[in-house]
């Protein structure tokens, strides 16, 4: 077992829950520590029943975040650009970027993006991590970028209506997608071999489908027939807001067909597990008894509520 003090920054949200359930699953960490706003929020009380000691820090406040830094031996982090828009999310990996340099000494940084985060984009959630993941990177503690790409928890308050998947995406285009437990996997496993993983970038992805694929998937899990429908880019910022609108745009005009750039058998050979299929997380997340109420809810529904 890692003796490692690890801070989770982001570790009650989606991604930090499960990357906590991991680290404690594979007994990676002598100490977990989650940091939080608020540590008396029904999200926070939920993260300690996996095993996590919750703090209070802030990322507007840098200062508040030194002592858990000082505690720390490794930091996996996330920002959550849907709840803080394109400035803030810049801003405040600066702030943790910043709080970082002042404590040194950390061991290894591990910080969860997005896949085809990258300097030239018109995708402003792509572009933001990219800026939060370099900065980061500047710090000079031994760095990871993960860069997951399209979650699958993401279909969950999508879901089906009327026999339909709907989706800005043109029956061309093949779509990567991963979900919580695998990035956390990988998470977990980046940090417990700092020397292989320091220094790496990996966008992380488990299946790709095309939309078509997709629903097919979906009606062989159900047993109920789910006909694709493909959402014209025109009408997708209206029924799915101007982030993911842009976003499938690029994937289409840009992306060459394809979203995000991937490669799922390098995960498999350098972390060592075989990432989940969609009909995978399909059965292991209640769709053969049909979906009433989504199992999980994405930062970026929360954002919208």
């Amino acid at each position: 077992m890692s003796t490692d003090t690890i801070l989770v920054v982001g570790g009650t949200g989606n991604q930090g829950r499960a990357v906590i359930d991991r680290l404690t699953d594979l007994g990676i960490g002598d100490e977990i520590i989650a940091l939080t706003r608020d540590a008396s929020t029904t999200h926070a009380q939920a993260t300690a029943e996996l095993g996590a000691e919750l703090v209070e820090g802030d990322l507007t406040e840098p200062e508040t975040l030194r002592p858990h830094l000082e505690r720390a031996d490794k930091v996996w982090a996330t920002i959550n650009f849907w709840a803080v828009g394109y400035d803030a999310h810049i801003e405040l990996g600066n702030n943790l970027g910043d709080a970082i340099e002042t404590v040194g000494g950390l061991e290894h940084v591990v910080y969860s993006g997005a896949g085809d985060q990258q300097e030239e984009t018109e995708v402003p959630h792509l572009h933001s991590h990219y800026v939060v993941s370099e900065r980061l990177r500047e710090t000079g503690v031994p760095y990871t970028a993960l860069k997951p790409v399209y979650f699958m928890e993401n279909w969950e308050p999508i879901g089906i209506e009327d026999g339909m998947l709907a989706f800005p995406l043109d029956e061309e285009t093949h779509h990567h997608q991963t979900t919580y437990y695998d990035t956390a996997r990988a998470s977990a496993i980046a940090l417990h071999n700092t020397d292989e993983f320091a220094g790496t970038a990996y966008t992380i992805a488990s299946d790709l489908l095309t939309l078509d694929e997709t629903a097919a998937v979906i009606s062989d899990v159900t047993g109920q027939h789910v006909d694709p429908y493909h959402v014209p880019l025109e009408d997708a910022e209206a029924e799915f807001g101007e982030e993911f609108a842009v976003m499938c745009d690029h994937f289409i005009n840009e992306g060459g067909h394809t979203s995000f750039e991937a490669n799922i058998r390098r995960i498999e050979r350098d972390f060592g597990f075989t990432p989940q299929t969609l009909e995978e997380y399909l059965r292991e997340n209640g769709w053969e008894d049909g979906k009433d109420e989504p199992t999980h809810v994405p930062g970026w529904v929360k954002a919208m509520q």
